[in-house]
C-alpha cells in the first residue's frame, strides 16, 4: 500500500475472469408445484398438495446434473422446512396444553403460551433469557464460589465505559498497487464473503475499479471499496493469531504490523464516509453499514457492532417491505443476504446481552425469503459452497434461538422441581431431534465427527462448535435440576441427560481452535461462552452425581490453559483490548484454579 501518488490503471484478471452466471431455479417450491410451474406456499406439506392429496416433497426431482449443483441446497432447505413443520406441531401441542387443566406451570406460564408469544417462537426470535454467562454467575449456582462473584463485573458496564475508538484523520486516501488489490480482495472473498456472502461478483468489479483507479468521491461505492480492503487486511491479520511464540519471529511481527496499519488506515477513511452510507437507502449503503459492523466485531467492539447492525437491519427491512428500486435482481438478493447475516450476528450478541434493544429482524424472519442464487465468487463451486455454508449457519442459529425461547425465556424461570415434567422432557427431546436432523443434512464438505480431534476444514469445524454449543444448552435444564436439588437422589434418566450437557461442554472446549471466523468475528462471544462452559464443569465437579462421569471421560485439567492461551492470542491482534474479554480470561484462569484444587 502506498501512502500517496498515482498508479497506472492496468487491467487485472480480477475483472476479466468474471462471467455472468445463469440464475438457477428457485429452491422454495415443492416438486409438485415446481412441475406445475405454479406458486408454492413452502409449507410441509404445502396447501396445494394437501388439497389434492399429493405426497408433498422437496428436492426429489433433481436431475443428475442439478444434484451436483443445487441438489444439496434443496436438501438443506427441505430440512429447514421440515423443522418449521415440527415447530408448528409443537405450537399446537402447547396450545392444547394451555387448554388442559393438568398443564404444568413449572415450564410454561399463561403469558408464554399466548398466540403472540408462540408467533415469536415461529419467528425464531430471541427473547430476554436467563442462559447468558452473566445469568449463570449471578445465580445461586455461583454462591459456592465467592471469588468468581467478587471478580465479575456487568458486561454492558465494562463495554460502555471503555475508551472510545481512536481514529487518525489524514489528508490523503490510501493507494494500492494492483497486486495488493488482488491479494486483499482474494482474502476478503475467501473469508468474510464466504462466511457472509453479501457482495456479488458484479459489485466486486466496481470495488476493484475503485481500488485501482483511486478513491476520489465521497460515495457509498468508495466506502464499500475501503471496507473490502480493511476486511481483507484483517482477514490476513487473524492468521497470525494461531502462531505460538516459537513461530513469532521478526518477519512475522513486521508483517502483522503492516497488515494492522493497512486495515486501520482504510477504516479511518471509512469513518469519514459512513455518514453518506447512513443517510442513503440503497443496497450499497446497507452493504457498507453491515461490513462496518463486521469490522467492529474484528475490533472486539460488541456495542458498536450492535449499533451498526441495527442501522443495516432498518435499511434491509424497509427495502424488503417496499421493494428495491433497482432493476437488478442481484441487488434484491444481496439485501436478503444482509438481512440473514444481521440475524445471525445480532442473535449471537443478544445471547449474551439479552436486554439490548433488538432490530426486529428476528420478528419477521419467517416471512423473509431464505437466500437464493447469487454469484459471489469467481467460480461456481466456491459460490455454491459459500451459499451452502451460509444456509447451514442460518438454520443452526434459528434452532439456537428457539432453544433459548422455549427453554430459557426470562418469564419461564419459575424454578424446576426435582423431577422433570413431561412437557419439558418432550420439548428437549424434540429440540435434540431437530439438531440431529440439521447435522444429518449438511453437505459432505461440512460433515463432522462429534468426537474426532480435527475436521476436514475450518468451516466444518466452526459448525461443529455451533452444534456442540446447541447440544449443551438443550440439555442444560437437567444439569440445573441436579445442582438446584443437590440433596435429592436423582433418577438415572436425569443424570444421563445432564451428562450429555457436560459431554458437549467438554468437547466444545476441547475442539476450539483459532478458526478464522471465530477470531475475526466471534472472539467476544466465544470468550463469554467459554467462561460459562468452564463454570458448568466446575459446578459439576462439586456434585457427587455428576463428578464421576465427568472425570472418567475428559481430561479437564488442561482446559483452562488451552482457553487462556488462545484468548490471549486473539486479544493481541487488536490495539485496544476489550475489558469484557480480559475479564473472561481472568475468570477462566480462576475457574481453572478452582478445578485443579477439586481434582
Amino acid at each position: 500500500m502506498q501512502s500517496n501518488g498515482r498508479r497506472d490503471s492496468e487491467s487485472s484478471n480480477v475483472t476479466t475472469s468474471y462471467r455472468a452466471r445463469v440464475r438457477k431455479r428457485t429452491a422454495h417450491a415443492c416438486d409438485a408445484c415446481r412441475t406445475r410451474k405454479s406458486r408454492c406456499d413452502g409449507n410441509q406439506p404445502c396447501g396445494w398438495c394437501v388439497e389434492n392429496d399429493v405426497d408433498c416433497q422437496y428436492g426429489r426431482q433433481a436431475t443428475q446434473a442439478s444434484v451436483a449443483g443445487q441438489g444439496k441446497s434443496d436438501q438443506i432447505l427441505e430440512t429447514v422446512l421440515r423443522m418449521d413443520g415440527m415447530l408448528r406441531s409443537i405450537q399446537e401441542n402447547l396450545r392444547d396444553q394451555q387448554r388442559t387443566p393438568s398443564f404444568s406451570p413449572q415450564f410454561l406460564s399463561e403469558s408464554v403460551t399466548s398466540d403472540q408469544e408462540l408467533d415469536k417462537v415461529a419467528n425464531a426470535s430471541l427473547p430476554s433469557h436467563v442462559s447468558a454467562t452473566e445469568d449463570l454467575l449471578s445465580s445461586p449456582l455461583a454462591q459456592p464460589f465467592p471469588s468468581l462473584i467478587e471478580q465479575f463485573k456487568p458486561i454492558f458496564h465494562l463495554e460502555s465505559h471503555r475508551p472510545p475508538m481512536s481514529f487518525s484523520y489524514r489528508f490523503t486516501r490510501p493507494v494500492f498497487t494492483p497486486e495488493e488489490a488482488n491479494r486483499l480482495i482474494a482474502s476478503f472473498q475467501a473469508n468474510v464473503n464466504f462466511w457472509y456472502p453479501v457482495i456479488s461478483k458484479i459489485m466486486l468489479e466496481i470495488v476493484y475499479e475503485k481500488v485501482t483507479t483511486g478513491f476520489n468521491d465521497p460515495t457509498c461505492e468508495d466506502c464499500l471499496a475501503l471496507l473490502v480492503m480493511a476486511l481483507g487486511a484483517a482477514s490476513e491479520l487473524v492468521k497470525y493469531a494461531s502462531l505460538d511464540e516459537d513461530h513469532r519471529n521478526f518477519e512475522s511481527r513486521q508483517q502483522q504490523s503492516e497488515l494492522s496499519t493497512m486495515a486501520n488506515v482504510c477504516f479511518d477513511e471509512v469513518v469519514k464516509l459512513l455518514p453518506v452510507a447512513y443517510m442513503e437507502v440503497s443496497t450499497t449503503s446497507a452493504q457498507c453499514v453491515f461490513l462496518a459492523a463486521l469490522y467492529c466485531s474484528f475490533l472486539q467492539r460488541p456495542l458498536q457492532t450492535w449499533s451498526h447492525l441495527n442501522v443495516a437491519a432498518s435499511k434491509c427491512r424497509s427495502m424488503i417491505a417496499y421493494g428495491s428500486s433497482s432493476l437488478n435482481g442481484h441487488e434484491d438478493e444481496c439485501i436478503r443476504r444482509i438481512f440473514w447475516s444481521v440475524y445471525i450476528i445480532e442473535s449471537d450478541l443478544i445471547s449474551e446481552l439479552s436486554h439490548l434493544p433488538q432490530s426486529g429482524v428476528a420478528e419477521v424472519e419467517s416471512q423473509t425469503p431464505l437466500p437464493g442464487p447469487l454469484q459471489t465468487h469467481l467460480s461456481d463451486t466456491e459460490t455454491e459452497s459459500s451459499a451452502l455454508y451460509f444456509m447451514s449457519c442460518i438454520s443452526i442459529r434459528r434452532l439456537l434461538n428457539r432453544v433459548h425461547h422455549l427453554l430459557y425465556a426470562e418469564e419461564k424461570e419459575r424454578g424446576h422441581s426435582p423431577t422433570i415434567n413431561d412437557s419439558l422432557r418432550g420439548m428437549i427431546a424434540e429440540l435434540d431431534h431437530q439438531l440431529d436432523l440439521w447435522r444429518s443434512t449438511l453437505p459432505e464438505f461440512l460433515q463432522f465427527e462429534e468426537h474426532a480431534e480435527e475436521c476436514s476444514n475450518q468451516h466444518a469445524a466452526f459448525l461443529r462448535q455451533r452444534y456442540l454449543a446447541c447440544k449443551s444448552v438443550i440439555y442444560r435444564p437437567y444439569f440445573e435440576i441436579i445442582l438446584k436439588h443437590n440433596d435429592v437422589e436423582h433418577s438415572a434418566e436425569i443424570v444421563e441427560a445432564a451428562g450429555r450437557c457436560l459431554s458437549a461442554s467438554c468437547y466444545h472446549i476441547r475442539h476450539l481452535r483459532s478458526f478464522g471466523q471465530t477470531v475475526m468475528i466471534d472472539t467476544w462471544i466465544c470468550s463469554l461462552s467459554m467462561t460459562s462452559t468452564m463454570f458448568v464443569i466446575l459446578a459439576s465437579l462439586h456434585n457427587p452425581a455428576l463428578r464421576q462421569g465427568l472425570l472418567s471421560h475428559h481430561a479437564i485439567g488442561d482446559f483452562g490453559i488451552h482457553l487462556g492461551r488462545m484468548l490471549t492470542s486473539w486479544l493481541s491482534i487488536v490495539p485496544q483490548k476489550s475489558p469484557s474479554i480480559q475479564q473472561s480470561i481472568r475468570l477462566i484462569a480462576e475457574i481453572d484454579s478452582l478445578i485443579r484444587r477439586s481434582l
